[in-house]
């Protein structure tokens, strides 16, 4: 007993180990990705710089500045305003040229801190078209991007759409916006926490972040990792408890599946909230968003994955304990096209979350669809054969059949098509879509068969003795325990040429084929022995020959093996 407890927590030990180092992987492997986004964002802004040289030096080439959509001018000046560059990020304001020399550094740094701390609203859904979104209740030229929520209150954030003579139709920061950002950054000036940690905390930077918020930023990896543990504990004693009270296997085992998936879930969820708790810049924000949204996807997909395999599990056990084993190959074909789709929907989601279009990935699928279709069109037909032939339960495995001239045993029924071996021996293989059109007839569901026979007797058999044959017969079927006494019937039908015919027809309540050969066999035998009982026997069909003339003359000499040969049975 000890030793068994010893292994069981052994197990339990490494499985918790196992999950870890999981769960410590897939940060590791969102840290190094996230990195690695932030390093193509600092590419991205000196790119960025690179074009603002440009322009300056070729005035007649369009807005290298990226102005020409309202998305454009948003990441443009958090680029410029994060890095510091604060005289190329008033830029993206609507001043007046003596407004941008006056205050245009000092706005601009406002205002990057007002959307780094006080922004409500996704980058992603700016929108990149050089004409804006138009929505209802907001100028032709204007375009909302979001809100800045500040002690309570909501002020909007707009862009404008002006003509510049060097750079053509671009978008700027409204200036009636920028009119309360000072009022609005006074407010928020007293809350930021850089106020109270160390100064290299605050002044040393890492891909333009502070280095306080890295630390946080790793600091609140275990946090969320043991919050989510002790919320799948806490989970995992409530279960136990109520499987004590009400004993239920499916909570049993759906907890198992869903326990691993659920603590990368909810670490994601919790470091969110951490990250976006603490006021990160806006930019760190949205990238962190994309990544952590990627991360979520997966661990989703994941929990999905989990869930529908443990469902075919529990759905293939009872379809194998129950008259329905057959099933099993539907819910193995559903259990493989659930888990393709549950793919396909997290692909695109992914896409969609690192801002790619999928639009067009959703109609070439439905093109690529179409494609398949018409390529694979008998093997659709086959497995859409195959289901019909499973789902309504033409025929299951072990049983017997007839297909058109053939019977045989059902082997297998896969996809493609159904295996039959023939009484012969042989194997026959029919396509489930030429079988679903076929006349089927399946001779194991029948709840009985019919024996009918057919027999002649002797000529000169009495009637004294036919009738007491034709009693005994009858009282025959009515004792059997595998005939049907109300159906069981015995006739004397008529004169044949050389015998008295007899037809015997009943139900033999034994629906198996092989167990119907044997109870026919023992009827034959007794049958059998009632007419030698009965001092008769059965009529063979006699032919007489008779000779040319005057052997009648000689037949007495001929004797009994004389006759014999004349007389002859067919």
């Amino acid at each position: 007993m000890f030793w068994e407890r010893l292994g069981k927590a052994a197990r339990s030990a490494a499985r918790r180990n196992m999950t870890i180092r999981r769960c410590s992987l897939a940060f590791a492997l969102f840290v190094l990705s996230f990195g690695c986004s932030l390093q193509a964002q600092g590419d991205e802004a000196a790119k960025t710089q690179e074009g603002q040289e440009s322009h300056s030096s070729n005035p007649d080439t369009s807005d290298a500045l990226g102005r020409t959509t309202p998305h454009g001018t948003l990441i443009g000046f958090l680029h410029a305003a994060q890095a510091g560059r604060y005289n190329d990020s008033s830029q993206y304001l609507q001043l007046s040229k003596r407004e941008k020399t006056e205050s245009g550094e000092h706005l601009s740094e406002q205002l990057h801190m007002l959307l780094d701390q006080a922004f409500v609203g996704q980058l992603g859904a700016v929108s990149d078209n050089p004409e804006g979104s138009h929505k209802a209740g907001v100028p032709h030229d204007h375009e909302r991007i979001g809100v800045f929520k500040v002690s309570g209150t909501e002020t909007e954030v707009d862009l404008v759409r002006v003509s510049d003579p060097a750079a053509g139709e671009i978008w700027l920061f409204s200036s009636q916006m920028l009119a309360q950002v000072p009022e609005l950054a006074g407010q928020l000036e007293e809350s930021r926490i850089e106020s109270h940690l160390p100064q290299f905390l605050v002044s040393d930077h890492i891909l333009s972040t502070p280095l306080w918020r890295w630390v946080a930023f790793f600091l609140l990896i275990p946090v969320s990792l043991g919050l989510a543990w002790g919320i799948v504990s806490l989970l995992k004693a409530t279960r136990s408890v109520w499987l004590r009270w009400r004993p239920h296997s499916v909570l049993r085992d759906f907890y198992a599946a869903l326990a691993p998936p659920g603590r990368l879930i909810l670490t994601i969820i919790f470091h969110w909230v951490g990250i976006y708790r603490l006021g990160y810049s806006l930019l760190f924000r949205d990238f962190y968003r994309r990544f952590a949204g990627l991360a979520l996807a997966l661990g989703i997909a994941w929990l999905i994955m989990r869930l529908i395999d443990r469902w075919a599990e529990q759905a293939r056990l009872k379809a194998l304990q129950g008259p329905g084993y057959h099933s099993a190959a539907v819910i193995l074909l559903g259990q493989r096209i659930l888990k393709l789709i549950a793919l396909i929907i997290a692909f695109l989601a992914m896409l969609s979350i690192v801002g790619v279009d999928i639009t067009a990935a959703i109609a070439g699928l439905g093109i690529g669809s179409v494609a398949i279709a018409f390529a694979a069109q008998k093997t659709l037909e086959n497995v859409l054969g195959g289901i019909s032939i499973l789902g309504d339960e033409v025929l299951r495995v072990g049983e017997n059949c007839r297909i058109e001239d053939t019977i045989g045993t059902v082997e297998d029924i896969s996809l493609r098509s159904t295996r039959i071996r023939t009484l012969a021996g042989s194997e026959l293989s029919v396509p489930n879509g030429q079988l679903a059109n076929m006349t089927l007839e399946n001779l194991s569901r029948r709840d009985w068969r019919r024996f009918h026979a057919k027999f002649g007797l002797r000529p000169e058999t009495s009637p004294d003795q036919l009738r007491s044959l034709l009693e005994r017969m009858r009282a025959l079927l009515r004792a059997h325990p595998n005939v049907d006494p109300n159906a069981a019937r015995v006739r004397f039908v008529g004169f044949a040429e050389s015998s008295l015919d007899v037809e015997i027809d009943c139900n033999v309540l034994i629906p198996g084929l092989h167990e119907f050969f044997a109870v026919r066999e023992e009827l034959y035998l007794a049958i059998m022995d009632l007419i030698v009982e009965a001092g008769t026997g059965l009529a063979s069909p006699v032919r007489v020959i008779h000779g040319p003339p005057g052997s009648e003359q000689e037949q007495p000499k001929l004797g009994k093996e004389g006759m014999t040969a004349i007389r002859r049975r067919a």
